[in-house]
């Protein structure tokens, strides 16, 4: 009978202190503490989920309890290591706190740490979530965690730092673990695409490393999800239509047809489309604004790979192709479609069909609002308006007295204004009686 599949989050966690990623800062203070000989008595890992924080503890504990150890790393042979990994120690403990919150959980543990470790050197308590204990539990833990015995090791993990007394943590030696950077969590999932031999691209790769959100655990889930998905071929146009992403050119459509009304046709009928396929056109709405405060991100070179939900192969082109639009535009669009979406969500439409209507009810008040004239282009136009008249009056030739006889070739005939105004503000609301004093 074949072994049982062991999903790759499981697969692939890191059993020395090297395979971690990204969490430099508690690695080194660790290693150097084994190199120097000063191990402490209580730890506590704050971070996000799924970033390294049980995964190093377990490390941690092997390296204490192993019985070759190679310099600062376990050897993971032994006896004591090959049970720490298996989670089957008699003198590692990890204790979930969110179910194990109360204060006669705590009390039981401080009975405990008395005994002396049954294998290794040390007693190791790892506390997962211990932001979750009780005010009266943490109470009961302060004394342990300030005088544990020596062969007592505590370390805390938690997700929620503020939720921690203080009194604890001044106990205890602190450890910040951070949101993996994509382009690292692009890379380390290739390593492992290679040793799976699955066939995949730069853009799935992407994809995975971005539904990570920072988090290993996370990516690696997904990206477990996605080999079942794809059947091992994790390329972007898989991975595109897995997560219902259609790509920058859709959102480049419906842009150029807000921003030229002659197209405003292509937008209606793209979104009948969308409507029809069943694509969620709420999430849609909000991945159109993301593209468009990406559009801004891109002209202000702003656009990393962390701030961007595009894959980086097409930023270049549309920094190139967006070049000339006014960001003011784009910023009033972002606003508008932002309180569109806001107030689709207050709404609580009850249908797909609910939200197409109400979507193609906003889009045209927003291509009306499109036409009407802006405060700065009218003002510009007012600007050339005056200076033309300005120059027309400096061009008249001085008054002369009654006695001269003024050639009339040399008078210049006044200028028809109301014409001139209204041709100026052709193609605006703008009303031509309001500059009949000009």
């Amino acid at each position: 009978m074949s072994e049982s599949h062991q999903v790759l989050f499981r697969k692939y966690r890191p059993q020395f202190f090297q395979d971690v990623i990204y969490q430099d800062l508690a690695v080194n203070s660790l290693t150097n503490a084994f190199k120097t000989k000063k191990i402490g008595h209580a730890y506590i890992f704050i971070g996000p989920r799924g970033v390294g924080k049980t995964t190093i503890a377990r490390i941690l504990a092997k390296r204490l309890n192993c019985e070759n150890p190679n310099g600062v790393e376990p050897c993971n042979v032994c006896l004591s290591c090959q049970e720490i990994t298996k989670g089957i120690s008699n003198d590692v403990f990890e204790i979930d706190a969110a179910s194990n919150s109360g204060v006669d959980n705590v009390r039981d543990l401080r009975e405990n740490v008395k005994f002396n470790a049954m294998g290794g050197k040390y007693r190791v308590y790892i506390l997962d979530e211990v932001h979750m204990l009780s005010g009266a539990a943490f109470n009961a833990l302060l004394k342990t965690l300030e005088e544990p015995p020596p062969h007592v090791v505590f370390i805390l993990a938690t997700t929620e730092y503020h939720k921690i007394p203080e009194t604890i943590l001044s106990r205890c030696q602190d450890f910040t673990f951070r949101k993996v950077p994509v382009a690292v969590l692009q890379q380390y999932i290739e390593t492992i695409a290679k040793k799976e031999n699955l066939k995949y691209d730069s853009e799935g790769l992407f994809w995975i490393a971005k539904k990570g959100d920072g988090s290993v655990r996370d990516t690696l889930s997904f990206m477990e999800q996605a080999v079942v998905f794809t059947d091992g071929n994790l390329t972007g146009i898989k991975l595109r239509k897995m997560i219902g992403y259609h790509g920058i050119e859709g959102f480049k459509e419906f842009l150029n047809a807000l921003l030229d009304s002659s197209q405003s046709a292509n937008l209606f009928q793209k979104l009948e489309h969308y409507f029809e396929e069943g694509l969620d056109l709420n999430k849609f709405l909000w991945d159109f604004i993301e593209f468009l405060n990406s559009l801004l991100l891109i002209r202000d070179n702003l656009a990393e790979r962390e701030s961007i939900n595009i894959p980086q192969e097409d930023l270049q082109n549309l920094k190139t192709e967006y070049r000339a639009v006014d960001p003011e535009v784009i910023i009033l669009l972002s606003e508008r479609l932002f309180l569109v979406h806001e107030k689709m969500n207050q709404m609580k439409l009850r249908s797909s069909y609910e939200v197409k209507v109400y979507l193609e009810i906003q889009f045209r008040k927003l291509l009306m609002e499109r036409e009407k004239p802006s405060v700065s282009g009218l003002l510009t136009k007012l600007s050339e308006i005056t200076k033309l008249i300005q120059t027309d009056f400096n061009q008249m030739e001085p008054s002369h007295t009654k006695q001269e006889s003024i050639p009339k070739e040399t008078i210049k005939p006044k200028p028809d204004m109301e014409k001139f105004i209204m041709e100026t503000f052709a193609a605006t609301d703008a009303d031509p009686d309001q500059f009949k004093n000009l």
